[in-house]
């Protein structure tokens, strides 16, 4: 069967948003994930999706700075789905910056390696626990399923990105923000309680070395209601999954011409 240069270029488009967005996604993007790995399976996904879209398939783009063009808009599509995607994961990681920063934790800050930036203890446990839930009920098939079903919303060459996207964030991350704070709302106000009554005690006995009795009091108290809303953190993270794959064809349909 004769190869002309549209199938060649249709392909290549393809591939550039599947691996695109496979490297930012949640669980895909995760360091710990190899590279090859990433484009080997981006191209294994490319090649089931060509002959699916082939009805699809764009004018060849004749010349080389129009496949430029296109490329950008496809590189820019798989980025806003893996934007879209790490939603889930802002709420747990706002919630574990606001508890690990009250408890004294981000003293101690270390290098997150699936972000590169500095993040505390809590941070980050509340984080591996979401990527293991995330997998346990199938979440990174939600990833794949919301991959597939770009290509049939926003076909490839059409991405259109307006006020409405710019909308949906603001909606979104005042949505993220609220829930962050209230998963880490049962820690800050039993940890603010705790610096009164150390306040308290200071009065009462000033010879005591408050700095020395309260940091390991609040790490105590910290892991005592770590263990007792950790259900409640899991339960709330997969309402998130459940919302996010019940809202992917809405926000899909930004991402095309009205």
């Amino acid at each position: 069967m004769p190869i002309d240069i549209s199938q060649i270029e249709f392909f290549t488009l393809v591939f550039i948003r599947t691996v695109t967005a496979l490297a930012v996604l949640p669980v895909f993007g995760h360091s710990a994930f190899p590279a090859m790995t990433k484009a080997g399976l981006a191209g294994a996904i490319a090649l089931l999706m060509v002959p699916v879209l082939a009805a699809r398939m764009p004018a060849p783009s004749g010349t080389l700075l129009d496949f430029f063009l296109l490329a950008m808009r496809e590189t820019v599509c798989g980025l806003l789905l893996g934007f879209a995607g790490y939603f889930m994961f802002y709420a747990v990681e706002i919630a574990g910056q606001l508890v690990g920063f009250q408890a004294g934790f981000s003293v101690v800050a270390s290098i997150d390696p699936n972000t590169d930036s500095q993040s505390t203890v809590i941070t980050q446990f509340y984080n591996v626990v979401a990527l293991l839930v995330f997998v346990t009920i199938n979440g990174h098939h939600y990833l794949l399923q919301a991959l597939a079903d770009s290509f049939r919303v926003i076909p490839v060459g059409s991405l259109h990105a307006d006020g409405r996207l710019s909308q949906w964030t603001v909606q979104a991350a005042t949505g993220v923000m609220a829930d962050g704070i209230r998963l880490a709302a049962p820690l800050m106000v039993t940890l603010f309680l705790t610096d009164i009554g150390l306040g308290i005690l200071t009065r009462v006995a000033p010879t005591l070395n408050v700095f020395v009795l309260g940091f390991p009091l609040k790490v105590a108290i910290t892991l005592f209601m770590l263990s007792m809303t950790l259900g409640a953190v899991v339960l709330a993270f997969t309402g998130q999954v459940g919302q996010f794959a019940r809202g992917i064809p809405s926000f899909l349909k930004l991402l095309v011409a009205p």
